[in-house]
């Protein structure tokens, strides 16, 4: 599939072309270049590639959750965690263990958030969507 292997990869001289991963990156003074994020919301875990928004569908699922968002944070020890940011339909939290057993349920468990934060709405941005930067100071 020609076309779709064009979509796949970088070309600007001939015989070089580089494989578009969804890495963000930034070129340095030094001409190094530096990781600055990735441009889809997928993290690796533990070795493990987790797509965010598969927890957020996950989470959606539970009958009481009316709002829900993944974020993952930066953790010397585990080098990365997963923090869930969920507000209920009645205001009240739900168990660390009512909603790790949730998500096992319908994810691998690897990709079962570490944390459960409960709030009673979730921030947004001016256009009404769940500000993911602020969430992440959180």
């Amino acid at each position: 599939m020609p076309a779709q292997t064009g979509r796949a990869f970088l070309s600007s001289e001939p015989n070089a072309a580089w494989y578009k991963t969804g890495d963000v990156v930034v070129e340095e003074a030094d001409g190094n270049y530096r990781f600055v994020g990735r441009r889809d919301r997928m993290v690796k875990k533990r070795g493990y590639r987790v797509e965010l928004g598969e927890i957020e569908a996950c989470l959606h699922r539970h009958p009481e959750i009316s709002e829900a968002a993944v974020v993952a944070v930066s953790d010397d020890e585990a080098g990365v965690r997963i923090q869930a940011h969920l507000s209920t339909r009645d205001g009240k939290r739900r168990s660390l263990i009512e909603m790790k057993q949730f998500c096992s349920q319908h994810v691998p468990v690897y990709m079962v958030p570490d944390r459960f934060n409960f709030h009673a709405s979730l921030p947004k941005t001016s256009t009404d969507k769940v500000d993911y930067q602020k969430l992440q100071t959180m």
